[in-house]
């Protein structure tokens, strides 16, 4: 075997062409013409000798000499057709037989796609040879298109399935941590309850309760991560709710958790719509507790309620330093956390703002948030009134 042309500008790969004829002058003929083509030549000077080459290796398209000894051109094709791995690559026939129709039927049917007769004609050669050299470099482009986009899907099956799993078992483990945590919870209550306990132990008990609530808390935020990511959205419960007498509420259960830290608050209009109070609650508890983490001891956070055109609009607003850049595009999204500080001691799951704007989607509403060193950090809910 020998394998001649030159390395080409393209940024295809090259494409080999496979020469057949047993008259090596022959075959420097053809290489003469091909190759400023600028693909791989490859020689071959019998029929067995170009089969052992298309076992090994993929062609564009065959040169084809019809007169050989031992296998002829058309009993080399007929070999060539037969077998998967190679029925597919273009035959040329070449010969220096007269133009009887026979021998032309005769290749066609053997499966060849054209028929020159020598002396060749150089440019009619080439452009033939480059049309199925093109035709090669286009399957072979699909075939590496079509082999990418399998391996895209594979992998993004993949991370979906894993995704899936990781988001049932949330919420398996949600279901079945609730019973054993109820009861323990209904323990401690019952034993609260009961007198002649002394100081230590009513404390201790105390202790076991609110850290029962803090979990219980957890749970549910995990459960409604599921129901967001699997069950296709936050169920709600609409009824009349005045959004002005919820949030004085959700102040005073924060401010018990932060004492001392002021919380201003301020409403305009009607407050009312159709929503649902528990996870209305939800977004002003989640939203205030950020604030509140996220700014510096004894500055205020302030909330207010107003009107805007048929929404009530709802804002918490806290001063300190600005939410970076990088994490805003991504703010919303679940398991994300601005940055640990002294201000941050209190860690989370990383899911209250998802949650939250998984609550106001629910509603058909926004959530959006604006932050800068000048303005402070502001969190803007809008609530259509009704579905």
């Amino acid at each position: 075997m020998e394998v001649i042309g030159a390395p080409t500008e393209s940024p295809l790969p090259r494409a080999k062409i496979l020469m057949v004829d047993d008259v090596p002058a022959n075959l420097i003929a053809l290489e003469a013409i091909l190759d400023p083509l600028g693909q791989i030549l490859v020689r071959a000077q019998s029929g067995e000798e170009a089969l052992r080459h298309l076992l090994q290796e993929d062609f564009a398209v065959i040169l084809m000499d019809v007169q050989m000894p031992g296998l002829d051109g058309l009993e080399t094709v007929a070999l060539i057709k037969s077998r998967e791995r190679c029925r597919h690559i273009p035959v040329i026939f070449i010969t220096a037989l007269s133009r009887e129709m026979a021998y032309v039927i005769k290749g066609y049917a053997q499966g060849a796609v054209d028929y020159l007769l020598k002396p060749i004609d150089a440019d009619i050669l080439r452009a033939k040879v480059s049309v199925f050299v093109d035709l090669y470099h286009r399957g072979e482009m699909l075939k590496t298109q079509a082999m990418e986009l399998s391996e895209r899907r594979r992998i993004e099956a993949e991370i979906a399935a894993a995704v899936e799993f990781q988001q049932r078992l949330v919420g398996i483990v949600g279901h079945d941590i609730r019973s054993p945590l109820a009861a323990l919870l209904a323990t401690a209550k019952m034993l609260l309850t009961m007198g002649e306990l002394t100081d230590r132990q009513a404390k201790a008990i105390d202790r076991i309760a609110r850290s029962g609530v803090r979990i219980e808390s957890i749970v549910q935020v995990l459960l409604d991560f599921a129901s967001a990511r699997i069950g296709g959205g936050i169920q709600i419960r609409r009824r009349p709710v005045d959004l002005h007498t919820l949030v004085p509420k959700a102040i005073e259960e924060l401010q018990q958790a932060h004492p001392g830290r002021p919380i201003h608050y301020t409403s305009e209009g009607d407050g009312r719509g159709e929503w649902d109070p528990d996870r209305l609650m939800q977004v002003l508890v989640n939203l205030l507790d950020n604030a509140l983490k996220y700014s510096p001891e004894g500055t205020p956070v302030t909330v207010s309620s107003r009107v805007e055109s048929e929404a009530v609009v709802l804002e918490v607003h806290n001063t300190g330093e600005p939410i970076p850049d990088s994490l805003m595009p991504n703010l919303f999204e679940p398991f994300r956390r601005g940055a640990q500080s002294a201000l941050t001691v209190k860690m989370s799951l990383g899911l209250g703002l998802y949650i939250v704007q998984e609550i106001v989607r629910s509603h058909g509403g926004t959530a959006d948030v604006r932050s800068s060193r000048e303005l402070g950090t502001i969190f803007r809910v809008r609530l259509p009134r009704s579905a």
